[in-house]
C-alpha cells in the first residue's frame, strides 16, 4: 500500500513539473523541431497579424506570445526570432543605408567616388536581407504544429 502511495504521487508530481513544448513536424520528411517556452519567437497567424516574444503556454492547449493567446491550428509562420540576430540585422541595414546616403552627398557635390559608394552601401544593405534569410520561416503548408507534454 505504501509503494502505490508513492508511485501515485510520483507521477501526481510529474505531470505537474512536465514542460509543454511547440512541435513542429515537417508534413513530406517527418522532421521534428522543438520550440520550448521562453525561446523568443515571431508568429504569423491565418488572419494576418504578426506577434514576437517570448513563448508561453495556457492551460487551454493555445500558445502565448507577448501574453497573447494563439491556437495551434491558427497559426500561418512561426520562426525563432533571437535578439542577437535582429540587432545585427538592424545595425548591418542601418550601415548600408547611411553608406548609400554619403554617396548622393558625395554624388551631388561632384565627387568621383559616389558610384563606389553606392555599390558598396548597396551591398552592405543586401547583407542585412541575406541575414534574415539564415532564420528560416516555418509554414503551415509544409510543417504541422501541436503542443506536447516533454
Amino acid at each position: 500500500m505504501k509503494n502505490i502511495l508513492c508511485l501515485l504521487a510520483f507521477f501526481a508530481t510529474f505531470s505537474a513539473f512536465a514542460q509543454k513544448t511547440l512541435e513542429l513536424t515537417n508534413i513530406e520528411s517527418g522532421k521534428v523541431k522543438i520550440y520550448e517556452e521562453n525561446q523568443r519567437i515571431k508568429v504569423r497567424t491565418l488572419d494576418g497579424k504578426k506577434h514576437v516574444g517570448l513563448l508561453h503556454f495556457s492551460n487551454d492547449g493555445e500558445i502565448l506570445v507577448d501574453k497573447f493567446p494563439i491556437k495551434p491550428d491558427n497559426i500561418l509562420s512561426i520562426k525563432s526570432q533571437p535578439k542577437v540576430l535582429g540587432t545585427i540585422k538592424t545595425v548591418v541595414l542601418v550601415a548600408g543605408l547611411a553608406i548609400v546616403g554619403s554617396s548622393i552627398v558625395v554624388a551631388a557635390a561632384g565627387g568621383e567616388a559616389a558610384f563606389m559608394l553606392f555599390t558598396v552601401g548597396g551591398g552592405v544593405t543586401i547583407t542585412a536581407g541575406i541575414i534574415e534569410a539564415f532564420n528560416t520561416n516555418n509554414s503551415n503548408r509544409k510543417w504541422t504544429f501541436k503542443i506536447i507534454y516533454k
